[in-house]
Parts: structure tokens; C-alpha cells; sequence
């Protein structure tokens, strides 16, 4: 019965973008449904020899959607499933969607490790975790460039599990080649710009923490891309968003014992939090005057 056959063709993929349009509305329930179904379809399909979807695409999105709903443990093995059809279908060769779910299953993994109360298995999990984002840097250098936002977040997911594995070095190293790549790709994102920031920045405070000398050689070699960074911000709206960004960058600058260029940036950013609301930047504004006249 070649209609039959044909129906179940047309059920994989309209269970596929079902499952997709459920998602973009947030009903994770919904989509859940019709991943799981567009995968048996699949499966039917690959039975009667005919050429399927996109299997590891569907697994990838089920596995997402998973890890939203909390479900993590699951959510890892439907990604690791994923990306194990994503190696079959590379074949051996570097490809960017087995570092797609690559991102994912280190991300999950570290959430994991979070609420693991064995020792053991938690540093098993985030030594996993660093393995993956290792590949994933790797694979997107190779599939998409050096100088991809992509690198740049697996750069900034393998300084996380570095962090984690109290590896502080080589965190501190990859987070610095991911703040260069995110001040200076295209699509540039500020809020991608100051979380890395401010891991970087916290790293070098908790090892001053612990008895550790100031680096401030390290906050010298930051300083380039803090300077792509701030040529970018100033070409955005002039408000309290650029005011943080200003305020972060003074800091860096402060530490990096540039107090006259600190100084004058933290005016800048005292002048665009007079601006908003005075109850929620108080404090914003009087550690920027703090910091400014310790400069000074």
C-alpha cells in the first residue's frame, strides 16, 4: 500500500514542524509530543529502506525541550543519542552540529554535577564536561573559523567547566580568547560581552581571595578587547545599559592601573546612571565616585 507508506512520510515531517511551532509558543508539553512522534516515524521509515528526516536535528530539539522542563537527566541521554547520529552521519569528519549538542550535553552535565552528592561522580561530570568543550572549541574552529560567536561561546562554556574543576589557568584563558571574539563579532551582543567580563573579572578576584597576588599583567592583556568593546557600546543608545558596560570597563582599567582612562570612563557611566531612576542606581553611581576618586 504505497499511500500508507506515503502517510507516514508526510506524518514524520509534519510531526517535525509541529513539534517546532509548539516550542516557539513555549508549550514544551506539546512539542515534547510530536518530537517523540516525528522520531517513531523515523524509525518506521528507516524499516521500509526509505530516506528519513532529520533525525539528530528532532533528538536535539527533544533533548532541549527536556532540559527546560528540568528533566535533565533524560534531557542528556536524548542529546547524547543526537549527537551520536550526527558523528554516524559526519563520518568521521569535523562537523558543527556534533559540537551543537556537544554545548549542550557539557552545559547539562555541569547542572548535573551541581546537585551530585557523591564526590567522585561530580568531578567525573564536570571533567566530561571539559572533554566536551574542548571538542566543541575544536570542531568550531575548524567548521566555522577561529573568529565565530560560536567559538566564542564554546570558549566561554570550557572557561565555566575549567571554573568548576577549580582549573582557574586555563579557565582564565579561555575566557579571555572568548572576550576578544564577542567584542568583536558582528552581531554584537552586549550582554554576551559583560557576562564574560564578569566571570573573567571573578576569577581574578577569588584567587586574590586566596592569598594570591593581583595579576595585573592579565588585566593589561585585556585591555585591547575592552577597547573593542567600548567602541562598540559607544555606538549604541547613550543610556544606563552603556552606563554598566562604561562602569565594568573602569574597573578592568582600574586594575590594569590605567586610573586616568578608568577615571574618565567612570564619568562617563556616572553621567548615564543620573539619567534613570535614582533608587536603582544609587549604588551603582556612588561605587563609580568611589572608584573614580581612588583613581584620582
Amino acid at each position: 500500500a504505497p499511500l500508507q507508506e506515503d502517510d507516514i512520510g508526510s506524518s514524520a515531517a509534519l510531526s517535525e514542524n509541529m513539534g517546532h511551532t509548539y516550542s516557539s509558543l513555549g508549550d514544551y508539553e506539546q512539542a515534547a509530543k510530536y518530537f517523540r512522534q516525528a522520531i517513531i516515524c523515523m524509525d518506521r521509515e528507516e524499516k521500509l529502506g526509505k530516506t528519513t528526516g532529520d533525525k539528530g536535528g528532532v533528538l536535539l530539539g527533544l533533548g532541549l525541550i527536556e532540559d527546560r522542563q528540568g528533566n535533565h537527566e533524560q534531557a542528556l541521554l536524548t542529546i547524547r543519542e543526537a549527537q551520536h547520529v550526527f558523528r554516524i552521519r559526519a563520518n568521521g569528519k569535523p562537523s558543527s552540529l556534533i559540537a551543537k549538542a556537544g554545548m549542550s550535553i557539557a552545559k547539562i552535565l555541569l547542572k548535573l554535577a551541581e546537585k551530585e552528592t557523591d564526590p567522585e561522580k561530580r568531578a567525573a561530570m564536570e571533567e566530561e564536561a571539559v572533554t566536551a568543550e574542548l571538542e566543541n572549541v575544536e570542531l568550531f574552529e575548524v567548521t566555522c573559523g577561529d573568529d565565530s560567536p560560536l567559538t566564542a561561546s564554546a570558549l566561554k562554556g570550557l572557561g565555566e567547566a575549567y571554573m568548576r574543576r577549580n582549573r582557574l589557568p586555563e579557565a582564565i584563558q579561555a575566557l579571555a580568547r572568548s572576550y576578544h571574539l564577542e567584542a568583536s563579532k558582528d552581531a554584537f551582543d552586549l550582554l554576551s560581552v559583560m557576562e564574560v567580563h564578569n566571570l573573567l573579572f571573578g576569577i581574578h578576584v577569588a584567587r586574590t581571595k586566596l592569598g594570591m597576588e593581583l595579576d595585573r599583567d592579565a588585566f593589561r592583556s585585556y585591555i585591547p578587547s575592552v577597547e573593542i568593546a567600548l567602541s562598540r557600546v559607544r555606538a549604541m543608545k547613550q543610556d544606563a545599559n552603556a552606563g554598566a558596560y562604561y562602569k565594568l570597563a573602569g574597573e578592568m582599567m582600574a586594575f590594569a592601573e590605567d586610573y586616568s582612562g578608568a577615571s574618565s570612563i567612570l564619568s562617563e557611566a556616572i553621567v548615564l546612571f543620573q539619567t534613570e531612576n535614582e533608587e536603582t542606581v544609587s549604588s551603582l553611581i556612588s561605587s563609580c565616585q568611589d572608584l573614580k576618586e581612588y583613581c584620582d
